[in-house]
């Protein structure tokens, strides 16, 4: 348990530096990266997927503690998008740039449009600004994966097809 310790704290580090107010104050952030998430994707990249299973799990579950509504939604997105990385990963690395994008886009979209639903149905009301967060959300996922990605296999020159 001690060798998963290490991407555990990665991960709750990863989630502090997001949740931080730092971002939001001191650079005028409103949309952060979900860091998690390209955690997530690049543990997997690196063939490490049971440990992406148990983080996505890991943060998920974290998430849905801190938060005081106290819903599920962040463990089923989590490990959903975990799921769905880990199915993908082969085709991905044989995936043209448009099929990646498209891929990224979707795995963003499958943490964010939960969350946006269920605030919906709570509350009643949906306000505009919330499709232009999912789109920016989206955008900065997006940027990050593709950086993490192209880093991992141009520069460390790791998992080549």
């Amino acid at each position: 348990m001690i060798y998963y310790g290490k991407y555990f704290l990665v991960a709750y580090i990863l989630i502090l530096i997001q949740s931080s107010i730092f971002f939001k104050k001191t650079f005028n952030f409103f949309v952060i990266p979900d860091f998690a998430l390209i955690y997530i994707f690049w543990l997997t990249i690196e063939n490490k997927q049971t440990i992406a299973k148990y983080v996505g799990l890991f943060v998920g579950i974290f998430l849905d503690l801190v938060n005081p509504d106290k819903t599920f939604i962040n463990t089923f997105t989590y490990f959903f998008s975990t799921l769905y990385i880990i199915n993908l990963k082969n085709n991905f690395l044989n995936f043209n740039f448009i099929l990646k994008l498209l891929t990224v886009i979707l795995l963003s979209l499958i943490v964010s449009v939960p969350k946006t639903t269920y605030l919906f149905f709570t509350t009643g009301f949906l306000v505009n600004e919330d499709f232009k967060l999912i789109s920016f959300y989206v955008l900065a996922n997006t940027v990050m994966m593709y950086f993490v990605y192209y880093f991992d296999i141009f520069v460390l020159k790791r998992n080549e097809v």
